[in-house]
């Protein structure tokens, strides 16, 4: 018996997302019902264009007429009737209702925090969730395969630590500069007793997966005009040198030194950045050399000790692999 979350997905993964009556009937009996009654597919607006319920060959923009009684009826050409009539059914159109969606999401994976739309019917934060000792951001994505992909993608590398979920296709090799954990909702989540359910420990292994190969990898050096925007998203208005241990780790990486670093800041910012802000947080990230020679620079700029803790147990966090405390 086929799972009705796997009509679902494909619809989520399409750029508009809405079904028309002539696919529905084709579908598995009860999959349409069960994916209504869940709340995430939701009736729209009339179709303008239908399928020919006649020969089923064709689609034609709907015409409208005056009937007797004043009642409306509606038709199409059709080369092989010349007129057919569509009925109200015909006409019916269904599409994904994300606000239900996420919300569901975000209760089985039993997150803190409220869900809210970071890019309109792109992204959003479902929650947060406690991974190791670390408060992460935990997110839903459509379209990172598309043209315009690196966009939500720009959006989505600003979240805190991101676990990523995708409805049914994974971005493109190469398009993340240090990869989350991405995983597809077609493979870990299934509908059951006419509620979602998530394999935990598989989303956990993948997770767990993820953040070991992103450790191993070097850490690509910023480009200047990224470590420019990283100057601008930090700066404030009021507080023109309010920047933050990446940025300054990241100015020497890329200067080389102290000094150069402390005057490039200055020159960003148009404030005055000393050399001793500088210093100061490569000693909190363990010293020059630590930052030159870094894999990973999460794990640099922000300690353990430092991480935000969570104390409630989540269904992500409580299938997460044991952590040595000597480490941490």
């Amino acid at each position: 018996m086929i799972d009705p979350l796997q009509m679902l997905w494909p619809l989520v993964d399409a750029p508009d997302s809405i079904v028309a009556a002539h696919v529905v009937v084709i579908w598995p009996a009860g999959v349409h019902q069960q994916l209504v009654d869940l709340g995430v597919l939701r009736q729209g607006e009339d179709a303008d264009s239908v399928l020919c319920p006649e020969c089923g060959e064709h689609v034609e923009e709907v015409l409208a007429s005056t009937g007797p009684g004043g009642r409306t009826r509606y038709a199409i050409p059709c080369p092989v009737t010349l007129r057919a009539e569509v009925p109200p059914e015909a006409r019916r159109q269904w599409m994904v209702d994300y606000a239900a969606l996420t919300t569901e999401l975000a209760r089985i994976l039993a997150l803190t925090g409220k869900c809210s739309v970071l890019l309109p019917g792109r992204l959003w934060r479902l929650g947060r969730t406690n991974w190791q000792g670390a408060s992460r951001d935990v997110l839903l994505a459509r379209g990172l395969d598309w043209n315009d992909g690196p966009t939500v993608r720009a959006t989505l590398v600003r979240s805190r630590k991101p676990i990523v979920f995708v409805p049914l296709r994974r971005p493109p090799e190469g398009f993340w500069r240090t990869v989350p954990p991405t995983l597809m909702l077609s493979h870990v989540a299934s509908l059951v007793g006419g509620h979602i359910e998530v394999e935990t420990l598989e989303i956990a292994a993948a997770i767990h997966d993820a953040d070991a190969l992103a450790a191993s990898a070097p850490t690509p050096m910023l480009t200047i005009d990224e470590l420019r925007r990283m100057i601008r998203q930090q700066v404030k208005a009021e507080l023109k040198s309010a920047l933050n241990d990446d940025a300054y780790i990241a100015a020497y990486r890329h200067c080389g030194s102290v000094r150069s670093a402390a005057a490039f800041l200055s020159q960003e910012t148009e404030g005055d950045v000393n050399k001793d802000k500088v210093s100061r947080a490569l000693g909190r990230a363990g010293g020059a050399a630590a930052v030159l020679n870094c894999k990973n620079s999460a794990s640099v700029v922000r300690g353990a000790a430092s991480q935000p803790r969570d104390k409630h147990g989540k269904a992500i966090a409580e299938a997460q692999p044991a952590v040595n405390e000597d480490v941490e």
